[in-house]
């Protein structure tokens, strides 16, 4: 079934023309019937087409895929290859590398500590304020046996910001770079004046020389104010960064699951279409 046959017909510049514009939606007895779908984990190389023949034996469907999952966009809506992933993310932060330096939020790390755990004398020997990162696992005579990390994947935007004076600056720092003293200390430049940075996403302690690694500009670290820290020093080992790359990897990694209608309900997403496309 060609989706583009039901578009309604429009007058454009002394033409008719399908209005490409409009807008259908599965109906909200389809949608509200969750047996009515299968879920679906797409493989690399997989194609919308394909999956429309596979399925519904008529690679026409894949408009009916598209309003299953919502999809506006068929390329960047749906999961990315690796090449074409790699050149996303070149084109949208500079080059991978970058993207895999910067940060965007902090995450609670308990994934990254899923299989360890602490026994009750450990548990109470923690830090004040650390314990509510962790539950009890009771034994089979409900007494604990031991604690785990608590899955919550709670976000925070940025572990501290903090004003640092500068001095005798060469060359002009750039809003979003990182700068550093070296590998361990470092952060991601937010404000630039004359006489003073804001930073965000601190590691480490930014001392004597720093120097902005995409404007090659450089400073003297003078008097750092710290203006937030919504990460204290003791919560800090319970939260981890998370770069530009692994957020767009987490997304596109979301994207390979999708729906598919269940072929018996194909009639009626093709009736509710036709019928919402002609009501315009």
């Amino acid at each position: 079934m060609n989706y583009f046959d039901k578009l309604p017909t429009i007058t454009y510049a002394n033409n008719l023309v399908k209005n490409i514009m409009s807008r259908s939606r599965l109906s909200d007895s389809i949608k509200s019937n969750q047996t009515a779908f299968y879920p679906y984990t797409m493989d690399a190389g997989d194609r919308i087409d394909i999956l429309s023949n596979l399925y519904y034996e008529n690679p026409g469907y894949t408009w009916l895929i598209w309003l299953t999952n919502d999809i506006i966009d068929p390329y960047f809506d749906l999961t990315l290859n690796d090449d074409d992933f790699n050149d996303h993310i070149t084109s949208k932060y500079g080059s991978y590398d970058l993207a895999a330096r910067k940060i965007k939020v902090y995450r609670n790390n308990w994934y990254d500590n899923i299989d360890v755990s602490i026994t009750p004398t450990q548990f109470n020997s923690l830090a004040n304020g650390t314990q509510k990162y962790y539950e009890p696992i009771l034994n089979n005579v409900l007494n604990v046996a031991r604690y785990v990390r608590k899955r919550h994947d709670d976000i925070i935007a940025t572990n501290k910001i903090q004003s640092i004076a500068i001095s005798s600056v060469t060359g002009t720092f750039k809003v979003g770079e990182e700068v550093k003293t070296n590998g361990t200390n470092y952060a991601f430049v937010t404000h630039v004046s004359n006489t003073a940075l804001t930073v965000q996403h601190i590691t480490g302690t930014l001392s004597g020389t720093i120097t902005g690694q995409e404007s090659g500009a450089t400073a003297t670290v003078g008097a750092i104010t710290t203006i937030l820290q919504p990460i204290s020093a003791v919560d800090a080992p319970f939260w981890s960064p998370v770069t530009f790359l692994e957020y767009e990897q987490d997304l596109n990694e979301a994207k390979k699951v999708i729906k598919l209608l269940d072929i018996r309900y194909t009639s009626q997403a093709v009736n509710d279409l036709k019928r919402t496309m002609s009501a315009r």
